[in-house]
Formats: C-alpha cells, structure tokens, sequence
C-alpha cells in the first residue's frame, strides 16, 4: 500500500509533513512542511529584502519550538546543484536547489509554486535535507541522497522521502519534445497524451501545433528514487494539485488570473531536543 496524504482544505498559514519508515510514521523525524498561500509571498532573492518572509518564517519556528535553529537558504536556478552545510552561511550568496546537512541548529528552505518540494531523510545517520525540483530539477533528490553518501556513508535504503504539494498532470501539459524527454530519462507511464479536442485546458503558449502531453512529475520522481534504491514503503507523497486547489500559491494558476503569483516556502528542520 501507498503512502500518501493530502490537505486540500487548511485555514493555517503552513502544514506539516510526516516521514515513513517501514510504512510508519516516525515521531523523533525531522519537522517539515510548507506554507501555504495564506502566509503570503515567500520570494527569495539575495539581493531583495522580503518582510513577510521573514516574519512568517520566525512564526513558524515559534511555533515549532525550534526558535534558535538557523534560517539557511538558496536562492533557486532550477538547477541538479545540491550543498552539504555545517553552518547557515555556507549557502550566502550562493545558487542552487537542494541542501543536506547533519547540524542540529539549521533550518534549509527552498521556494516553490507549482514545482516540487522533497524532504530526506536518511535515519541511520540524521541526514536531512530538502530539494526544489520542477521538471529540470527532477531527480535532484537522487543527487542529494549520493552527496549524502560520499559525505557521510549514507545509503539510499535508509532514507525517507516526502514528495510536497506540486502541479500533477491533471494541469501540467507539455509539448512532445519535453514528453520524450521524460520517456527518455525516466519512464514512458509518466507521459500521457492530452486531446485538444475533448480536454479544454487553458493553455497560453498552445499554437495549436505538434502533440501535447500530460507530465506527471510524481511518476518521474518516483521512478528516479525507486531506481536510486529508495524503499517503496519509505516514501510519502501528497496527492494535492497546487494549480487546481487555491490554498496553494501556484504559478500557472494564478499568472493566468494576474500578472504575479505566490512563492511557498518549504523547510525543514531537526526536531527540539
């Protein structure tokens, strides 16, 4: 049996995330989560200032009882690049999508709108970690589970996974080039073909030209942690559609509807001792 868990109604400003182990949830596990729309824009940039950001983020850890552990951040380039950090400054002024570390005082954080966060775990050595992937990033988590094993002897098996709240295939359509892409990389199941006569998507960029694709970057993800040694029975992913459910900031969603959207922030952090 799958592990999944939706919160596809929530009047809070962020939800938390529970990690599985053997098909469990494990309470000494790492705390994350994401904030939800609610909670406002979450942009990062090194060289912006974000008052909102800052302020639901101290909530948050407030209300964690995590009020001393360190904010670290990245600011995101869609990229495979991932940092292993003893300290939050080893990520200032640096760019990238994913940070592990093993330090008990840090909280990792990435953005996300529509792309997917993932949250690791690995519970024999207290690997933890976070990663932003959308469909350039995928399989970003494969890459932050092997840093994890040349730094601190981890090994896939003993990692936990959580897939977040992201665009699943019900919204993100794509065009052939980008569809073989996938079937290429990762799996044909993880592509299916979108008919423009009998599904009526808004779609801006459609010329009404060449084939379209519905992407399911949850397969994708899945395959690739599943092939990089990752249990079944460890992973936990959410069945929520970001652009579908207006509790989530989501960038297709939202530019439809405006010229700007709202960037989540997901984190995660070592529990209180």
């Amino acid at each position: 049996m799958e592990n999944t868990f939706s919160i596809s109604k929530s009047d809070k400003k962020f939800e938390l995330f529970n990690f599985i182990y053997n098909g469990k949830i494990i309470p000494h596990a790492p705390l994350c989560g994401m904030t939800l729309k609610k909670a406002g824009s979450m942009r990062f940039r090194w060289d912006e200032t974000n008052p909102n950001r800052d302020s639901v983020l101290s909530q948050i850890k407030t209300e964690l009882k995590v009020s001393d552990v360190k904010i670290t951040p990245l600011e995101l380039i869609h990229s495979h690049i991932v940092y292993d950090v003893s300290s939050y400054k080893d990520t200032q002024n640096k760019t990238g999508d994913g940070i592990i570390s093993i330090q008990k005082d840090l909280m990792p954080v990435v953005t996300v709108a529509d792309c997917m966060p993932l949250f690791l775990y690995d519970v024999k050595n207290k690997v933890y970690g976070i990663v932003h992937s959308g469909w350039k990033g995928t399989g970003i988590a494969c890459d932050a589970i092997k840093l994890a094993g040349e730094k601190y002897g981890s090994k896939p098996q003993d990692f936990c996974v959580i897939l977040g709240p992201h665009i699943n295939d019900c919204c993100y359509i794509v065009n052939q080039e980008r569809a073989e892409f996938f079937r290429k990389n990762f799996t044909p199941d993880c592509v299916t073909p979108y008919d423009r006569k009998t599904q009526k998507l808004k779609i801006e960029w459609d010329n009404g030209e060449g084939e379209l694709y519905r992407l399911s970057l949850l397969k994708a993800n899945l395959y690739a942690l599943l092939k990089a040694g990752v249990k079944k029975e460890n992973i936990n992913y959410s069945t929520d559609c970001t652009c579908c459910n207006n509790i989530f900031g989501s960038n297709r969603r939202e530019t439809m509807e405006s010229k700007t959207f709202t960037v989540q922030a997901a984190f995660i952090t070592p529990r209180p001792l």
